[in-house]
């Protein structure tokens, strides 16, 4: 076998039918380059047509036989089962086998699309596709004649289209379709072709006749070329031999579409023959006098002659279709004689052309041109049907012209003539423009005509408003009848001729002395000695007479439709509406002018009383006439058009019109049912409030008038338009239900004359049911009435479900299936689509708001049972009807509503919901939106987002319906999901068989991945979609592992996304103000887009770390298969991570920073629009009080009304009326109105930049701006494909131009106000649009702050997955940052009521600041923390002016303050950290401390709103960090409401605030100005207030109600508040000094605190037993405590207060005369215990840790994973550590020092830290507090002794026992030998300088009591202690000589030494 063939290049075609639809969606305007060439590649096949098919031939047959075919540059490989399939079809068809083959091919692929559903039959499959392409070819050639004629020679683009057009002529395209006509009349039918294929055969046959036709038609039409004699003969034989049955056409017609297919054959033939004849020019001819021999006539008179041998040959009395061409060619012949010069003609002037026009009307030929245009061929063909009209007008033009037709022929023919003509022009606008058009000659016999019927007006009232209503299609046309009829100058009536009457017998001139009656006008009279024209005599003396008296044609209709006894006249009263009703239907300045008619007419002059009430007597006709309609044929077509007429008028004045409408009643409303009976329940008609009347006629109606609009759609119609208006009636309400519960339920079992009129009928009440479920939220009263019936109404649910439950499958069978019409398929369509649409809403809508059970509705949608298809199958199936994608597109959208209300009503456990799926049904949605997504997103991008948006909706709600459509196996098991359980997280283990096998879908999400970069600019909605969808996927990472697997093995997935994010970034924005709708919306979703691909990078990031997590707890795990498939997939991760350091390093993060850090909200663009909406406002209030309201809706109109009423009765409002009325400004105007104006006026200068004066206009302007105006046109933005953190709320401005009716203004008197109106709407279109990219731009910073905060997180993998971000780069981003942050207070300022959306921008602004500060803030210049502390100054002083009320103001405040708080903590720690060696100059330190001061005013302002805390916190920070009291007090003192803070102290609801304000007061009490502050504003008060109900209240309490210890881990801490509270009257007393005020206060509160609080300084003061080595003293296992590092500060705070109070001696003496005792022994007791922590370095262990204080809070912890830096191994740095671990939970108890016994003793080491170095330090200062309060014991003892002159042995104070202070003096000297000698090179840290002053004076106050023991007592040292001493000390002094910190300390030490062992100092040497 040969490995390959080649045959001819033209066997191959390009499918026609996608080229037909590139052309058939081609713009006019413009014709792409690409379809340029398309259209000159396949010109020859246009040229060709259908004779391009081949017929078989052996060598294509060989060709088959090779594995490949090459066919010009195309290649087929050839596959044998196909190639059987393409033999059988090529002789069937008698096709090229090679072509065959192609049409084989194509068909197969077609089929999984839905192609073997349209037929089973193979045979038939591949016929249909034959002659779609055959037709399709035919209709492409057509279509270009067609494209070339709308767009003409005027433009370039048009010019190409039409020299196409002329090529395809030039090469042979007017012959070629001759004889493809011809072969098509004589083809015959293969032999072996069945019935049912013959049918489908002819049928395709004769369509393609037609085609052929039309474009020969066009040819000739167009001129594209001409047609001689010779060839007007060929196409009149062909003609004569159709007609007579000499070709086979009649034989085709064997079904009822081939015989409506065979007789458009004979008629476009006929109307071509017409055409030819070239009637335009003989016309033009005669009107211009050439004679024929210097015409341009195609025809000679030789071929004149031999045209009419061939016409005389034709019979019209035996050939029906002969008469019609008999007549026309007798007017070619007319028209030719009537030439000048015809005497020159004798072959002309011998040719009988009255004999063939006698024959044609014998014939009757003239009705059937009247039957051509009542045939299908006109109304339904979509060929060139305005051209077959044009032809049929020129015909009877020149028909007219010919033979002179005026009113003077019979009633018959001039009404055949009058029918045919109102069907010409009835519904072709073009050829109505041209009648018009005075310069139409070829019109002019008819406009003659016309103004002969309008001189018999009103006598000949029925033949002059038929024509004039088929004359009015369009605007002009419209405009031009109304004026045609206003302007009438004459009325005609019957006239009695007397002698006296006539005045010129010879001009026939009568006058009449007598009024004389109008006909059909009761009361209308032409008055008398009017003068009139004798038109015709009627019979004897009886004339129709035409008066000269001028009155206006409309309104004498209107007169006349205003009669009731002339309602019986039906067709008058039928055409006079129909012509009404076209007129407003087109033109709305006819409507308006139309209800002005009257207005100004005074009825005295026509002999009528009364006047007309302007706008509305034209309305009270109509509702008038309605109201009396008999229910009756003829009356519903009446109804009907009043309706329609009403409907329009309603539009042009809602509030009045509406008003009278429901006054006139004329749907016999009875209001026996009040609106709360209307409910969902309710089926009887009395539920509807309407008689039966409507009911009965809809049905008259529907079953005998065949009329364009029925009366259903015209009610439907009526009150769409009543609930459009917005007004709350109850008439309004039971049209409603009527049109809801009646029509739309019983339409469809209607009996209808014409079946696609119930299609019509479903559109419109789907229509209205849409409208209603969209005005549920607008209605106040009805809206909830309404809802309750939709969602409760089964039989509503019903309806809807029968029409929308179907399958794609029942569809397609409808379309084979010859029981259908096309127009009835087409209505399903339509209807299932608009189903879709109401399905939609009402799930969106209504979903969220159920309530604890189920409606009707929701229960029926989720049904298994729901008939005839449970909707869930259905909308599933229908969304693979590619046939239809606005029907996908709404299936799809409703499948996303349902996953999502599936998920919500799981809480109901709803178990009948059909979820139930079947592999069938996944499968064919697999493939579905596979193709959809591969295939059709180029096509339709409405279905590519809404399948994406279905597959979001999935992962987002049901993950295992997700799951199961992405399986690669292509059967899913989902047969037992319901709504219990479809949202069940998908089970990897199902899912894992197919795990391995990548989902064809996941290829398709990769190729559009493919296209980011180009879609991020070209459609960045597209990419919005799908980036939301890929974002959804890695928010349920848990549930989607497989898909994210697949998705991250494309090498491209994340380079693609950073790309379209780097691409970008940096490039900047267009100024708002230079961006359309359209551009700034995209700009939006490019930032939308990139928010979404830094949440995916964040969630990656996030992923990345817990898989990092993961992989270190399995380490250590044996090695598997699954953890090195893991590790390969953490290292491919990675690369997430180097994007993020790649970014680092370049400057895309910088520019995004900086790109996203700018606001793009501007207040003044939002002020701007509340601004021009006030203007609006007051200028409609000022139309509303002098004129009527026009277009503005009821709704609109009352809320104006409303604000009218508010500002009137403001205060400013009456001042200007006294000072308008005092000043006497009226002038005669209403006062009201008159400063509504000026208003205006101040308004508008304010709007131009002009500001307003202080005064009553500034505060009603101000009251405006703040009102709100147009509040309720603000909506939510709930676009599926914009995602934002937060609602975007927008104006609503379609639904504000609706509502004020705004298109319509320039055809009333408010058509001067339209420019405010678009004023308004620009300003508020532009506030739009800075929202939605505010908010946009918003979404996208935080997303990056998402990325930051992820990838520099402080977890232990941080150095494995984070990228730090260079300093240089925070730096710059900073002062960006802080620049735009400014930019955005700044904008703020002026505003009080500044928009939640700039506070949040403010907030997210101040989030980065802040992520970025605590990146870097060790490497922040001080010029950095200036810069932020300065900026957000500035925002706090604006935010604090704002108004709390204002959403996000505290929010925003909050953050600010964080922020500001942290930032004066990181100026101070980086100060720290650097040393003064960094500091650059002293000027820099300099402006930071005015900075820090200048945020004092300001956060003092901030104390009064809900964050003090935060102010309090940052306020205290400053004052401790930055300056020196003496500077910052004065400020507080000023500033700052003390008193406010004081009094939260008495506030339990500010319990945990408590240690805030007291850490501030004690601050503030340390300076004497701020401790008198705190006494003068009732601190102490306070604080007793705040001690009874904490401590006493047992609020915290450490003493249980029996008395005992409570669990202090339970509660705050109690010391929290007490040693604060202690530690501020600490301060406040040594601040004092020893003033009067300070000796009052210690007087006072030394009886409180030692008397009423006596258990709580005897609590802090109990000292434990030390742990015992002998087992048999072990304490009980239950008895064991435990401490904590804040109980010891609370110890320390006690003995602080002790030690202040102690100094004044006099007051302690005298109020602790019983209590001294007692805590002096407690405070002997303690140091006891904290002396025996002697431990030195080797020596064994002490049983078990003295203290058990492990870490209780976060700073605990922290500060124990911090090393020790004392590092001591003696004393309590060494004992500390054993008590510092936590390893369980022990029964706390909180006292101070505790002990724990063990039984058993843990070995290991304990290490020292930081948090044991505290424990240890604190309990050192408490020692030395001890110490001092004994020694101030001591001292004041001492005193007492040298006053008394001698020692008081009984009354001397208890002191501690030497060998208590000779445990802590070895502590001493061992901890500081040790820390010297261990420091002795290197500087000793400040922490560990400290430690040793502070144990040195230990030592020395141990020295200073140990001399007074001795002394007193007169004990002697115990034996060997001077010689330890002795040791002890040499190593002290020995080790701490060389640092000088301890010099004075030492020398102090060795002062008191000296007198405790005198000359040792001496003897050793150490002086």
């Amino acid at each position: 076998m040969a490995s390959g063939s080649s045959v001819d290049g033209s066997l191959w075609w390009d499918p026609f039918s996608l080229l037909l639809t590139e052309l058939e969606q081609a713009p006019l305007s413009s014709l792409p380059p690409n379809l340029a060439k398309k259209l000159k590649d396949n010109r020859s096949w246009f040229v060709d047509t259908v004779s391009r098919f081949k017929p078989p031939n052996e060598k294509s047959r060989n060709a088959l036989n090779s594995p490949k075919v090459e066919i010009g540059s195309h290649q087929l490989t050839v596959q044998p089962e196909l190639k059987e399939k393409a033999l059988h079809i090529s002789s069937y068809l008698c096709l090229d086998e090679v072509q065959s083959y192609i049409l084989v091919e194509r068909s197969l692929k077609d089929d999984d699309l839905g192609a073997n559903s349209i037929a089973q039959e193979f045979l038939h499959v591949i016929l249909l596709q034959y002659y779609m392409e055959r037709q399709c070819l035919l209709k492409c050639t057509r279509q270009i004649l067609m494209h070339a004629l709308y767009v003409g020679t005027g433009s370039k683009e048009g010019q190409i289209m039409r020299e196409e057009a002329l090529k395809l002529i030039s090469d042979g395209l007017e012959r070629k379709l001759i004889s493809v006509m011809e072969e098509l009349l004589s083809s015959s039918h293969p032999e072996q072709m069945d019935v049912d294929l013959f049918t489908l055969w002819a049928e395709e046959t004769l369509i393609e006749d037609n085609l052929v036709l039309d474009i020969l038609f066009l040819a000739y039409y167009e001129s594209f070329c001409t047609c001689d004699g010779g060839r007007w003969k060929k196409l009149c034989s062909l003609y004569k031999g159709i007609t007579s049955g000499d070709y086979n056409i009649g034989k085709l017609a064997i079904s009822s579409e081939a015989l409506q297919s065979s007789y458009h054959v004979k008629v476009q033939l006929l109307l071509i023959l017409i055409e030819t004849l070239d009637l335009e020019t003989l016309l033009q001819m005669v009107h211009d006098e050439i004679p024929f021999r210097q015409g341009v006539s195609v025809f000679t008179l030789s071929d004149v002659q031999e045209m009419d041998s061939i016409i005389s040959s034709f019979n019209a009395f035996e050939l029906k279709e002969a008469g019609p061409l008999i007549l026309a060619w007798a007017v070619f012949l007319c028209l030719i004689s009537s030439l000048p010069g015809k005497e020159e003609n004798s072959v002309l002037m011998e040719i009988d052309h009255v004999g063939y026009v006698r024959q044609a009307f014998q014939a009757s030929s003239l009705s059937y041109f009247l039957e051509i245009l009542q045939s299908d061929l006109l109304k339904e063909s979509d060929g060139p049907s305005a051209g077959y009209r044009s032809v049929l007008r020129t015909f009877i033009s020149a028909f007219i012209a010919s033979y002179e037709i005026n009113l003077q022929i019979g009633d018959s023919t001039l009404n055949l003539i009058l029918d045919i003509l109102c069907k010409i022009y009835r519904g072709e606008e073009s050829l109505c423009i041209q009648f018009w058009d005075k310069e139409s000659f070829i019109d002019g016999p008819i406009r003659c005509l016309l103004c002969n019927l309008e001189g018999e007006f009103p006598f000949r009232t029925v033949e002059l408003v038929r024509l004039l209503s088929s004359l009015c299609e369009g605007t002009w046309p419209a405009e031009c009848v109304y004026n045609f009829l206003d302007k009438s100058v004459g009325i005609s009536s019957l006239f009695e001729i007397s002698g006296h009457s006539l005045v010129d017998d010879m001009s026939q001139i009568v006058e009449t002395h007598l009024p004389v009656h109008v006909p059909g006008i009761e009361g209308l009279f032409i008055p008398s000695n009017t003068r009139g024209r004798v038109l015709k005599m009627i019979g004897g003396h009886t004339a129709l007479v035409r008066w000269e008296y001028t009155q206006s044609g409309l309104l004498v209709l209107l007169l006349r439709l205003a009669q009731e006894p002339y309602l019986d006249k039906s067709e008058e009263a039928f055409l006079t509406l129909d012509l009404l009703s076209r007129m407003v239907s087109v033109n709305t300045a006819v409507c308006f002018a139309l209800m002005e008619i009257g207005s100004l007419l005074h009825l005295q002059e026509t002999g009528m009383a009364g006047t007309l009430e302007k706008n509305v007597w034209v309305v009270q006709t109509i509702c008038t006439l309605v109201r009396t309609l008999p229910p009756n044929s003829s009356s519903t077509a009446l109804m009907s058009m009043c309706l329609k007429i009403l409907g329009k008028m309603l539009k042009c004045s809602p509030s009045h019109v509406a008003v009278v409408v429901l006054k006139a009643n004329i749907f016999d409303v009875v209001l026996s049912t009040s609106i709360g009976d209307v409910g969902g329940s309710a089926s009887s008609s009395g539920s509807w409030l309407l008689s039966g009347k409507l009911a009965k006629m809809l049905l008259i109606d529907c079953e005998q008038n065949d009329n364009d609009y029925p009366l259903a759609i015209s009610v439907l119609d009526f009150t769409r338009q009543l609930v459009e208006t917005g007004l709350e009636d109850d008439s309004i309400l039971a049209l409603v239900v009527f049109s809801l519960q009646y029509v739309l339920v019983s339409h469809e079992y209607w009996k209808y004359k014409a079946k696609y009129v119930r299609w019509k009928v479903t559109l419109k009440v789907l229509e209205v049911m849409k409208k209603c479920v969209l005005s549920i939220s607008y209605y106040k009263r009805l809206g909830d009435v309404i809802r309750d019936m939709l969602l409760c109404d089964s039989s509503i649910h019903n309806t809807l479900f029968r029409i929308v439950g179907t399958t794609t499958q029942a569809l397609e069978n409808i379309y084979v299936s010859r029981l259908y019409e096309l127009m009835e398929i087409e209505g399903l369509q339509l209807a299932m689509g608009s189903v879709l649409d109401i399905l939609f809403i009402m799930l969106s809508s209504f979903s969220k708001d159920i309530s604890s059970s189920l409606t009707v509705f929701h229960q029926a949608v989720l049904s298994c049972t729901t008939k005839p298809v449970p909707i869930v199958a259905a909308i599933i199936s229908l969304i693979s009807y590619f046939r239809n994608p606005t029907i996908q597109v709404g299936a799809a959208r409703v499948l996303s509503e349902l996953l999502i209300v599936a998920d919500y009503l799981q809480q109901y456990s709803f178990g009948n919901a059909c979820f139930g799926l079947d592999d069938k049904q996944i499968t064919d949605l697999r493939h579905t939106v596979n193709h959809i997504l591969l295939e059709k997103s180029a096509w339709n991008k409405d279905l590519f987002v809404a399948i994406v948006n279905l597959l979001t909706s999935a992962a987002n709600y049901q993950p295992a319906f997700l799951v199961a459509v992405f399986a690669a196996k292509e059967s899913t098991d989902l047969q037992h999901s319901n709504a219990n359980d479809v949202k069940q997280p998908a089970n990897e283990a199902s899912f894992e068989p197919q795990g391995s096998k990548k989902s064809s879908l996941v290829d398709a999400l990769l190729h559009h991945l493919d296209r980011t970069n180009d879609l991020i600019n070209s459609n960045p909605r597209i990419l919005l979609n799908f980036l939301n969808f890929m974002k959804a996927l890695w928010q349920g990472a848990a549930q989607y592992t497989h898909i994210l697997k697949w998705l991250r093995s494309s090498e491209n997935l994340w380079k693609q996304l950073s790309n379209s994010v780097s691409l970008i970034a940096g490039v900047e924005d267009p100024l708002l103000e230079n961006l359309t709708e359209k551009e700034a919306l995209n700009l939006a979703c490019k930032y939308q887009c990139q928010s979404a691909i830094l949440e995916i990078m964040a969630y990656e990031m996030f992923l990345q770390k817990k898989f990092s997590h993961a992989e270190s707890l399995v380490k250590h795990a044996v090695e598997s298969k699954d953890r090195i498939e893991n590790t390969v997939y953490i290292e491919k991760s990675k690369v997430v991570k180097d994007i993020m350091s790649n970014w680092c390093k370049s400057t895309v993060l910088s520019n995004l920073i900086k790109s996203y850090a700018s606001c793009e909200y501007n207040n003044e663009k939002y002020f701007h629009a509340k601004l021009a909406a006030s203007l609006f406002m007051v200028h409609v209030m000022g139309r509303l009080a002098t004129s009527d309201s026009r277009t503005l809706s009821v709704s609109l109109v009352e809320k104006i009304l409303v604000i009218s009423k508010k500002l009137i009765s403001q205060p400013a409002f009456s001042e200007l009326l006294a000072q308008y009325s005092q000043h006497g400004y009226s002038e005669g105007k209403e006062l009201n109105t008159l400063i509504l104006s000026d208003l205006y006026y101040h308004l508008q200068g304010e709007f131009e930049g002009r500001k307003i004066c202080p005064g009553p206009f500034k505060e009603l302007y101000q009251y405006l701006v703040e009102l709100k105006l147009l509040q309720t046109y603000q909506l939510k933005y709930e676009d599926d494909f914009f995602l934002t953190s937060k609602p975007v709320y927008l104006f609503d401005l379609v639904r504000l131009r609706a509502d004020m009716g705004l298109d319509m203004w320039d055809f009333s008197e408010w058509k001067a106000s339209k420019a405010i109106a678009e004023t308004m709407l620009c300003c508020m279109q532009d506030a739009n649009s800075m929202v939605l990219l505010a908010s946009s731009k918003q979404s996208a910073l935080k997303a990056l702050i998402t990325v930051l905060t992820v990838n520099e997180d402080d977890s232990p993998t941080r150095n494995a997955i984070g990228a730090k971000i260079p300093d240089q780069v925070v730096l710059s981003c900073i002062d960006h940052i802080c620049q735009c942050f400014y930019a955005t207070v700044e904008s703020l300022a002026p505003i009080l009521d500044a928009s939640e959306d700039i506070l949040c921008f403010l907030a997210a602004q101040a989030e980065l600041l802040l992520h970025l500060m605590r990146s870097a803030y060790k490497s922040l210049s001080l010029h950095a923390f200036v810069l932020v502390l300065k900026t957000l100054g500035s925002g706090l002083k604006v935010l604090s002016g704002l108004r709390s009320s204002v959403e996000g103001v505290s929010t925003t405040m909050k953050l600010l303050l964080r922020l500001l708080l942290s930032t004066v903590e990181f100026t101070c720690l980086s100060s720290c950290l650097d040393g003064v060696t960094a500091i650059e100059s002293v000027e820099e330190l300099s402006v930071i401390s005015n900075t820090t001061i200048s945020l004092l005013p300001i956060l003092c302002n901030c104390i009064t709103t809900e964050h003090w805390t935060l102010s309090l916190t940052t306020m205290d920070f400053i004052l401790k960090s930055f300056w020196m009291p003496n500077t910052w007090f004065p400020i507080l003192q000023n500033h700052l409401s003390l008193q406010n803070v004081i009094l939260k102290l008495q506030d339990n609801k500010y319990f945990a605030s408590f240690p805030i304000i007291l850490k501030f007061f004690l601050t503030l009490a340390r300076v004497r100005g701020g401790a008198e502050m705190l006494v003068n504003s009732g601190f102490f008060s306070s604080l007793r207030v705040l001690f009874a109900e904490s401590l006493d209240g047992r609020l915290f309490s450490p003493i249980n109600s029996e008395g005992g210890i409570s669990n202090s881990s339970d509660k705050i801490e109690p010391g929290c508040i007490w040693g604060l509270g202690l530690s501020v009257v600490t301060a406040i007393i040594q601040s004092l000094g020893d003033g009067s005020t300070c000796t009052d206060i210690v007087d006072n509160v030394i009886p409180y605190f030692f008397s009423e609080k006596a258990h709580m300084i005897f609590y802090y003061l109990n000292a434990p037993d030390f742990p015992s080595d002998d087992p048999d003293k072990k304490r009980p296992r239950t008895q064991r405590t435990q401490t904590s590092l804040a109980a010891l500060k609370e110890t320390e705070h006690t003995l602080m207060l002790m030690c202040v109070l102690a100094k004044h001696w006099n007051s302690w003496v005298k109020a602790m005369k019983e209590m001294d005792s007692e805590l002096r022994e407690k405070s002997i007791h303690l140091l006891a215990f904290i002396s025996r922590g002697t431990r030195r370095h080797g020596e064994p262990a002490i049983r078990g840790a003295p203290l058990l204080c492990p870490p209780t809070l976060k700073e605990d912890f922290d500060c124990c994973k911090k090393e020790s830096v004392i590092k001591s191994r003696h004393g309590w740095f060494a004992l500390s550590p054993l008590g510092c671990v936590s390893k369980q939970k022990f029964t706390a108890v909180s006292t101070a020092l505790t002990i724990k016994d063990q039984a058993t003793e843990n070995n290991d080491p304990v290490s020292q830290t930081y948090f044991s170095d505290a424990i240890a330090l604190q309990i050192y200062k408490i020692a030395f507090l001890l110490l001092k309060f004994l020694c101030l014991q001591a001292e004041g003892a001492a005193k007492r002794a040298e006053e008394l002159e001698f020692v008081d042995l009984a009354h001397f104070p208890e002191l501690p026992m030497p060998e208590i202070l000779h445990g802590l003096q070895d502590q001493a000297i061992a901890i500081v030998t040790e820390l010297c000698e261990a420091n002795k090179v290197d500087r000793i840290q400040p922490e560990v300088q400290d430690v040793c002053c502070l144990l040195v004076q230990i030592m020395e106050m141990a020295l200073y009591l140990e001399l007074c023991v001795v002394q007193i007592c007169g004990i002697r040292p115990v034996l060997g202690r001077v010689e330890d001493f002795s040791k002890e000390l040499k190593l002290l002094i020995r080790a701490t000589q060389g640092h000088a910190f301890l010099k004075v300390s030492m020398k102090s030490l060795k002062y008191i030494i000296s007198f405790v062992y005198p000359g040792l100092l001496q003897s050793e040497g150490l002086l």
